[in-house]
């Protein structure tokens, strides 16, 4: 599987900060913003977030009525390999139906859309927690946690490509939850 790319590009950093980014600069957001993009997802419950279309997977039967997909938000549901579609129903959210009252036995192969566009709030949310991210390591290079002269002194928000922990809690709260809606 080819790596997800980043929510958000250089350009979109530089929109963010109260600078230009030299052409160095530029180069470490890109590595930067693959990096907290990857973060996000993790924080996310390793979701891919991004919109995937006619995506297939194969699934591991769950030996009851209803079986749950794995990339959320679901935006559709196209095929299930040798079931014709009068034999299962998509619930609108994440699982899909077996009927008439069958069972989802051995590997079950899905086609199905999922995760947010571009213009999407929830993706919007993730470029911007993955802008946060990277700008903090710009702003402190060296990492430094404290620093003072004389009667002056500073303290530097962590700058690893990491989440604060209100950013994880955020995510968490947009991309994690259990039940998904499409509005």
């Amino acid at each position: 599987m080819a790596p997800l790319p980043p929510f958000a590009t250089a350009d979109d950093l530089n929109e963010r900060v109260s600078w230009d980014l030299s052409d160095m600069e530029r180069a470490q957001a890109s590595r930067l913003l693959a990096d907290a993009s990857n973060l996000i997802r993790a924080a996310a419950g390793y979701q891919q977030i991004s919109r995937v279309d006619d995506d297939v997977v194969t699934l591991r039967g769950s030996g009851t009525g209803r079986l749950r997909l794995p990339q959320r938000p679901v935006r559709d549901v196209t095929a299930v390999a040798g079931l014709g579609g009068t034999e299962w129903a998509w619930d609108g959210g994440v699982s899909l139906d077996r009927l008439p009252w069958g069972l989802w036995l051995g590997p079950v192969t899905v086609t199905y859309s999922h995760g947010l566009d571009g213009g999407d709030i929830g993706f919007q949310v993730a470029v911007s927690v993955a802008c946060d991210a990277v700008k903090r390591c710009l702003i402190n290079p060296e990492m430094l946690r404290q620093r003072s002269i004389d009667d002056y002194a500073e303290t530097l928000a962590d700058a690893r490509a990491s989440l604060l922990d209100g950013e994880a809690d955020t995510i968490r709260t947009a991309f994690a939850g259990p039940q998904w809606g499409i509005s």
